[in-house]
């Protein structure tokens, strides 16, 4: 059990001083606006989500995320102005086919897009909430294809119980202390997506810019925590594309490299079959890490739900029952009634 005790502490002190990592999603291709501000308002109404994830089930104080994140389009043109049907319930079998966003030779204006998302992050004796605002704006590149630019901001704050550190044995007097330790940080975010009806291109940096912080707390009484202050940029390459086989199902193959400093490159493999705009299956590898099962229901024009598992890879499988994630997707403001999202899949 001593050594259980151990990682957990090696984990607390590693997220915290060595590279204060953004947490792990599964389902990031339901909500890629967690990882890229560009994604801000590219839907055609309020887009609400909010997710849980229990990764290493089982496993003492290993992480666990909640959070809720919305983002809405601004001055976006109504797919009814050029004379298309209004009639969305097509969108079940054939979502390409409708949007007169890119339908035609004429180019419609840009748009802007906001959003607001809340992150909480637990692994061990550390948290890490954050709250952060998005931009973006939408400029159409052809008849069939738009370039988003955005850019988030906002506060992250890091706490560190040291009630919940426990030695066994020959305790570290280093890491032996009581109260909390708390230190919060501006945060930064840029990204770029490019994007049609068939494929997107997404590339993104979170964490700009402020890597360096203090922990503060005078209530603390042992050890010397100067050490404990350091964040590191993260960069996140995504690619996807849509295949129509019928009327009735689309395959979508996509992928994810992920880049943070000091730390070997990683990346994803996904591949989702979709059926009616309804239903939704798949899996995904991540490298040397996870087999991950993805389910989903596009329930109705309100409400959508995704369900995912992660079949562990590494060492930690011996003590861990797996990862489970589930996200829940809100539409408000769907005037059209579209069930499928039509941009993020």
């Amino acid at each position: 059990m001593q050594k259980y005790i151990l990682f957990i502490i090696f984990t607390s002190f590693s997220f915290v001083g060595f590279a204060q990592s953004k947490p792990q999603y599964s389902q990031y291709m339901m909500n890629s606006y967690l990882i890229n501000p560009a994604v801000s308002g590219i839907e055609d109404y309020i887009d609400l989500k909010t997710g849980y994830r229990n990764q290493w089930t089982d496993f003492p104080g290993a992480p666990v995320t909640y959070y809720v994140s919305a983002n809405m389009p601004i001055g976006k043109p109504d797919r009814t102005s050029t004379g298309a049907t209004p009639n969305i319930s097509k969108t079940i079998r054939r979502p390409l086919a409708l949007s007169t966003e890119f339908r035609g030779a004429a180019r419609v204006p840009g748009h802007h897009g906001v959003g607001i998302v809340f992150v909480s992050d637990h692994v061990g004796a550390t948290v890490q909430n954050s709250l952060s605002a998005s931009y973006a704006y939408h400029i159409p590149v052809s008849a069939t294809m738009k370039l988003s630019l955005g850019a988030s901001g906002g506060i992250t704050q890091y706490s560190l119980d040291f009630s919940k550190i426990q030695v066994k044995d020959n305790p570290d007097q280093a890491i032996l202390a009581s109260g909390q330790l708390t230190a919060i940080q501006p945060s930064l975010n840029v990204g770029a997506w490019l994007y049609s009806r068939h494929f997107f291109l997404g590339i993104s940096a979170n964490q700009l810019i402020f890597d360096n912080f203090n922990y503060t707390n005078k209530d603390v009484t042992a050890g010397s925590y100067s050490w404990l202050g350091n964040s590191y940029t993260h960069y996140f390459l995504t690619a996807g594309y849509r295949y129509e086989i019928s009327d009735e199902w689309a395959i979508v193959p996509s992928t994810m490299i992920k880049r943070v400093s000091l730390a070997p490159i990683s990346y994803d493999i996904n591949l989702k079959a979709i059926l009616k705009d309804r239903f939704w299956f798949g899996g995904s590898y991540r490298h040397k890490d996870a087999l991950v099962g993805l389910l989903g229901v596009n329930i109705s024009s309100f409400i959508n739900l995704g369900y995912s598992y992660d079949f562990t890879l590494s060492d930690i499988n011996q003590r861990s029952k797996g990862s489970h994630e589930v996200v829940v997707g809100i539409m408000l403001n769907n005037r059209h009634r579209i069930v499928c999202p039509q941009n993020l899949w």
